[in-house]
Order: C-alpha cells, then structure tokens, then sequence
C-alpha cells in the first residue's frame, strides 16, 4: 500500500481502512458470501470503540487519531446475496453520518480462451468455467468515500498471504460506481425514505 507523502489525510485513511479491512476478512477463510460495511470516521465512534478493546488496544487507536483524525473503521452491516450483488448494492443508501461503504467479495477469473470456449447457455458456461482449470479464486475489498476517493485490495486463493494482495484505485470500477452512488447527502436520504412504499433508505447500523 502506498503511503506517499502527496495523499492527503483522506485517501490515506480510505487505503488504511480497505487495506485493515482486507485482512480481517481474510482471516475468516474463503467461500463466503459478500459482506458489506459503513466506513464512519472513528472519531465519531471512538468511545464506544475504547469501551471494547484492552487499554493496549485503545491507546493505539488514540495514537492513530491523533496522527490522522480522519481515521475510518468499517463497521459490518449485513451480509449480501452472491447472485444479485449488483443489484441488492443499487437498491442501499446512506447519509452523511456515513464517510464511506466497502464491500468484501468473492469471484472468479478464467482465461481469455476459456471465457471464448465457454456455452452461451447460463447454467452450462458457468458449470464450464467453474470447473475450468484455469480458473483462479480472488477476494475483493473495495472501498469508496463520499469525496470521490476509492481503493481496493485483491487477495488470490492461490498465493494467500498477506504479502501478495494486490491493491489500486480502480480493480473493480463498475463496483466503484456504485459504492459512490450509494452515499447520498441528509436531504436526499430525507426524501427517499419520504416517498411511498420505498424501500431503498438504509442507514448505517
């Protein structure tokens, strides 16, 4: 991860969020359903925080504010359907009590000639590539904030460790956009939840 001395204080804090979060993704193993999480700035929720953890803990975390205030934890707040992420994710919205949203998820990449050999049937292309021997398994984190910064962290199945995570702003851009859209200002969160039968207001846990 990238720690230039040209970020600012807030891409900083994205990089350092996505880049924690990853890892402790990553210690509860594959084959797991996408999860999503709100990034609020840790400040806000430092107290509660502090109440939680041993004094070591707390203190570290205190040192971590005071060198960067725009500090973010990911809190978890709920785990996603697989099949329809894309869609679920587009249907979510949060204020501005809210810094940001990251989302934790598994795919699976294929080669160019396996992706053209495949069936255009649905079900027989995806039994086809998921038993593809060059299918590899990868774990996403991917992070946005409400101003416009983004990161992601890629973990491959085949070389899992901690050393070989790939990261960058844009691994997953169409993902990225979404996160961005789901950020919303109080007043347009105030209107969403006005309107009838509207389900698509969610705030943070």
């Amino acid at each position: 991860m990238s720690t230039s001395p040209d970020l600012s204080a807030a891409q900083l804090s994205l990089r350092l969020a996505v880049s924690s979060l990853e890892k402790d993704v990553a210690q509860l193993g594959w084959d797991k359903t996408p999860s999503l999480f709100a990034l609020v700035y840790t400040q806000s929720i430092f107290p509660q925080l502090e109440a939680e953890m041993e004094p070591t803990q707390a203190k570290q975390l205190q040192a971590a504010l005071s060198e960067n205030p725009l500090h973010l934890t990911a809190v978890l707040q709920d785990h996603l359907p697989p099949s329809d992420l894309m869609d679920t994710l587009g249907h979510l919205v949060f204020g501005e009590d809210v810094a940001g949203v990251a989302v934790s998820m598994e795919r699976f990449l294929v080669s160019p000639q396996a992706d053209s050999e495949a069936p255009t049937d649905p079900s027989e292309r995806e039994k086809f590539l998921l038993s593809h021997p060059s299918r590899q398994d990868v774990r996403i984190v991917a992070g946005a904030t409400r101003d416009g910064n983004t990161w992601c962290a890629s973990r491959a199945r085949a070389e899992d460790s901690d050393e070989m995570v790939a990261q960058g702003e844009k691994i997953v851009p169409e993902l990225l956009e979404v996160l961005k859209a789901m950020l919303v200002s109080d007043a347009e969160l105030a209107e969403l939840a006005s309107e009838p039968d509207n389900t698509e207001a969610s705030p943070a846990d």
